[in-house]
């Protein structure tokens, strides 16, 4: 009797975990079995009818998801957004509303000096063990970007 209850606890333990990533097997499925999977986004973006829901993993992790949904409330995608791809499509004079429906948020957000704007770093999932780098202007607007290499505990603190 008791292994039964400590097995029945453990299994309900596990259901109410969010799971770290987004699967095919989403696809089709309603907003609400999104959430029960995932949990609740960090955003939510509607435009054109679309729904996306944004799922960046860790405190400053590698990765950041995207579920969108369709008008009906079905999911139609998910992708990992934090790509060489998508960070090439960011330029300067682009609005940080831009930015954050392309790539999402950062935990990561250093300030410049004299309110010259902010810098935004982006952890990825790449070999080479670098981060993407957003300089903002104080209005909001893309200044720059850059790569750069990340080193040491970092490196290692996220398994690359």
């Amino acid at each position: 009797m008791i292994k039964l209850l400590i097995v029945s606890l453990f299994t309900l333990s596990l259901a109410g975990c969010a799971g770290y990533a987004p699967t095919d097997r989403l696809l089709g499925q309603s907003r609400d079995d999104v959430l029960h999977v995932l949990g609740n986004p960090a955003k939510e973006i509607t435009l054109n009818g679309e729904t996306t829901l944004h799922y960046p993993r860790g405190p400053a992790g590698t990765d950041t998801y995207f579920v969108t949904l369709g008008p009906d409330g079905t999911v139609l995608r998910w992708e990992q957004v934090l790509t060489e791809e998508n960070f090439a499509r960011i330029t300067p004079g682009m609005h940080k509303d831009a930015v954050l429906a392309l790539i999402g948020t950062t935990a990561i957000v250093n300030g410049l000096a004299r309110n010259r704007g902010t810098v935004w770093s982006y952890r990825y999932p790449t070999f080479e063990c670098r981060s993407f780098m957003i300089e903002f202007t104080s209005e909001d607007t893309v200044r720059s970007t850059e790569y750069r290499l990340r080193s040491g505990r970092q490196c290692r603190k996220v398994g690359l």
